[in-house]
C-alpha cells in the first residue's frame, strides 16, 4: 500500500479523497491550513498556498504520491477579486511545483477545471485536446497552472498528471463557498426554500457524483508514469441544463421547486459536457453512477438529514 498526501484534503472532493484511499488501506495525510478536529484525519501538516515555508512539511511528510485540491477560490470568488486568485492560488501553486522539482520526485495529479479551462465549446463533448480559451478568471488561472505544471514536466522531470475535473456533486458538499449547482439546489429543494437561477437555466453542464470524480483522481494517480504529462477529463460525459437539474431535484424529492431568475453571469459557459473516452482508455475509469441516479440519491440523504 501507498501513502498519499492530500492539499486542501479538508474540502469536499479532498475527504471524499481520503475516505476513499483509506478504504483502500492506503496511509493518507492531509495538508490544509488547519486541522480537522472531528477526529477523523490522524495524519495532518500544515499547509498554506500563501506561505512557501510550509511545502517543506509536505516533503518531510515523504508521500509516494501528491494530489494537489488546495484552491481558495471559486468561479464567483475569483471574478470578484482576480488579484488574489492569482497571488494565493496560481503563485502558491507554481512554489509548490519549484519545490517539489527540487526535492520530491514523485506523482502529483493536479485537480484543474474541466468546467472553465476551455471556454465556450467548438465541439461536444470537448476532448483533452480542445483549446484552453477561459472566459473568466478562475480558468484562466488554472489553465496558466497547467502550463507551469507542464513547463517543470518537461524540463525538471516533475511527474505530473492533470485532471480537468467537471462539476462534482453530493450531500457533503457545504453550501458555505457557494459552490455546486447540484448540492446547493438539492439542499434548498429538500428544506423547502425557493432557487435562484442566473439566467434562463438552459445552460449545460457536466454534473458526476463526487465518489466517482475521486475515483477518477486515483486511477491517474496510479497509472504508471507517461513520457508526457498526461491530461485527463473527468466527468460523467452527460449533459444536464439547469432547468433539467431542477426538474430532476423536484422530482427527487416530490416537489415543484419555486425558481427565480435573475441575471445571466457573462462568466457562465453556455455548453460544458466533457469527452471522457482518453481516461477510460488509459486508466481504466468511469463513472460507476449515472448522474440521475446519484442525484436522487443525494436529495434522498438531504431528506433523512
Amino acid at each position: 500500500m501507498a501513502r498519499y498526501l492530500i492539499t486542501g484534503g479538508s474540502g469536499f472532493l479532498g475527504r471524499t479523497l481520503l475516505k476513499l484511499l483509506q478504504a483502500d488501506g492506503h496511509e493518507v495525510v492531509i495538508a490544509t491550513r488547519g486541522r480537522s478536529h472531528d477526529g477523523s484525519i490522524p495524519n495532518w501538516v500544515e499547509y498554506d498556498l500563501r506561505d512557501r515555508a510550509t511545502i517543506a512539511n509536505i516533503v518531510q511528510a515523504r508521500p509516494d504520491g501528491i494530489f494537489h485540491l488546495a484552491w481558495s477560490t471559486t468561479p464567483g470568488s475569483a471574478e470578484v477579486d482576480p488579484f488574489a486568485d492569482v497571488s494565493v492560488n496560481l503563485a502558491g501553486t507554481v512554489a509548490l511545483l519549484q519545490q517539489l522539482s527540487e526535492q520530491c520526485s514523485v506523482p502529483v495529479v493536479f485537480t484543474s477545471s474541466g468546467g472553465t479551462v476551455y471556454g465556450v465549446a467548438e465541439r461536444l463533448p470537448i476532448p483533452e485536446d480542445h483549446p484552453l480559451r477561459p472566459i473568466g478568471i478562475y480558468g484562466q488561472s488554472k489553465a496558466a497552472a497547467e502550463r507551469y505544471a507542464e513547463n517543470y514536466a518537461r524540463h525538471h522531470a516533475l511527474d505530473v498528471r492533470v485532471a480537468r475535473v467537471s462539476n462534482p456533486f453530493g450531500a457533503q458538499q457545504s453550501a458555505a463557498k457557494l459552490q455546486g449547482a447540484a448540492s446547493i439546489f438539492a439542499r434548498r429543494v429538500s428544506s423547502g426554500q425557493p432557487l435562484t437561477v442566473w439566467g434562463d437555466g438552459a445552460v449545460v453542464r457536466d454534473y458526476i457524483a463526487v465518489e466517482d470524480a475521486a475515483r477518477g483522481l486515483i486511477a491517474i494517480m496510479q497509472m504508471q508514469r507517461s513520457k508526457h504529462m498526461p491530461v485527463f477529463n473527468v466527468g460523467s460525459g452527460e449533459g444536464i441544463s439547469i432547468n433539467e437539474l431542477i426538474a430532476m431535484i423536484g422530482e427527487a424529492a416530490g416537489v415543484k421547486p419555486a425558481v427565480t431568475h435573475t441575471e445571466a453571469r457573462s462568466f457562465d459557459i453556455p455548453i460544458n459536457v466533457l469527452d471522457i473516452s482518453k481516461v477510460a482508455a488509459e486508466a481504466g475509469w468511469r463513472p460507476s453512477m449515472p448522474v440521475r441516479d446519484a442525484i436522487f440519491q443525494m436529495v434522498r440523504a438531504f431528506t433523512r438529514i
